[in-house]
């Protein structure tokens, strides 16, 4: 039975659920699982997955000012214990090290190494293309408008944060 029989069965038992807006939130749980999973393939032969290319990313545009672990963390949607699994295994392969803030001895800064950014310049191709293949339906004056949807579903969600 698919999903959306499911979601079906469950309504006709709830009449007061909004059919729609549960088959589009699970249509976007389950494209953005995809989605990972997609990425993630195209950055299999680097031994990257997606968590770890965005790192990387993200510390090789940020190399005129340091970079904090929790700030990354906050940009990476990651708490403080998957960012120090992620910071360790990063580390560990040669592509980010870690050494004391030059303005808090108590804070740590993250820099992405020559390996790092040697890496980050083999994968970026592979990861853009596979976006440019998962978004491709959508190429068609499709992606502004899904984008745009997208930012206002973003915002609106924010605001009702506790």
């Amino acid at each position: 039975m698919s999903f959306e029989d499911r979601i079906d069965r469950f309504c006709a038992s709830h009449a007061e659920a909004p059919r729609d807006l549960i088959l589009a939130s699970r249509l976007l749980l389950r494209t953005a699982r995809l989605l990972r999973t997609h990425i993630d393939r195209a950055l299999a032969p680097f031994e990257l997955d997606l968590q770890q290319y965005l790192a990387i990313s993200m510390l090789a545009t940020d190399e005129a000012q340091p970079t904090l672990p929790s700030e990354l963390g906050t940009t990476l949607d990651a708490t403080r214990t998957q960012m120090t699994r992620l910071m360790d295994g990063l580390e560990a392969r040669g592509l980010v090290r870690r050494h004391a803030s030059t303005q808090d001895r108590r804070s740590t800064e993250l820099v992405l190494t020559a390996a790092g950014h040697r890496l980050l310049e083999r994968a970026a191709p592979a990861v853009h293309a596979a976006y440019a293949e998962a978004w491709d339906p959508l190429a068609e004056g499709g992606l502004a408008a899904t984008t745009r949807a997208l930012n206002r579903m973003h915002a609106n969600l924010l605001a009702l944060e506790p």
